[in-house]
């Protein structure tokens, strides 16, 4: 594995985590998920991690080739997608979730008795700052072995999101809000770090600044 490979796993997985940010969905899917048994809850999540793990994947595979039949260079996307990301990580750094969701998809999560498939895997697992992610990593591959890297990336942070939101229907009581802000501040000032660096990579691929 070269050191190349090396940066890129830790890469994949340090932005694909810090976006997703598994700690902070877990109230959310308690509130939504109020009424039910944590039996229901965990096939809820087991399906939702699921759904936005392929949704998330697909976008990895196919992001560069839908945004090349709109005539959108790789570097332009770097731009703009860095950008998109950066904002998200300005509000987590003010301790909220980095997906907001309306008032109707708030309102739909608590009357609906399953939640897996809207709200909670699309678009809130798997949403523009997630998808965005994908396809900016998708587009630092430079061989089938680093998109191998960040499918494995994938499938490995939704797992652990799996976990932590099935252990905390059971266990909430040993996890304070304020544990929560701290793990999303920490989340997104990582997450500034990584977006900036995707603008500074967009720019110096279309020669607006030099290396």
């Amino acid at each position: 594995m070269t050191a190349g490979l090396v940066s890129y796993v830790f890469l994949c997985l340090g932005s694909l985590f810090a976006i997703l940010s598994p700690f902070a969905t877990i109230p959310t899917f308690l509130t939504f998920t109020e009424g039910n048994s944590p039996t229901e809850r965990t096939r809820m999540a087991k399906r939702a991690c699921t759904i936005a793990a392929l949704v998330t994947v697909a976008f990895s595979l196919v992001g560069l080739t839908i945004l090349g039949l709109f005539r959108v260079t790789v570097p332009a996307f770097q731009i703009a997608g860095g950008l998109v990301i950066l904002r998200v990580a300005f509000q987590m750094l003010q301790g909220e979730r980095s997906t907001k969701m309306t008032t109707e998809e708030q309102r739909e999560g608590i009357e609906k008795e399953d939640i897996s498939i809207t709200p909670l895997a699309v678009p809130f697992l798997a949403g523009p700052g997630t998808i965005t992610t994908a396809i900016l990593l998708s587009s630092q591959a430079a061989t089938w072995l680093h998109i191998a890297v960040l499918l494995a990336s994938t499938v490995i942070v939704y797992a652990v999101t799996f976990i932590l939101l099935r252990l905390a229907s059971n266990y909430l009581y040993l996890i304070s809000e304020i544990a929560f802000k701290v793990i999303v501040r920490l989340m997104g000032l990582l997450l500034v770090s990584i977006a900036v660096q995707f603008i500074l990579d967009g720019l110096q691929a279309s020669g607006l600044i030099g290396a």
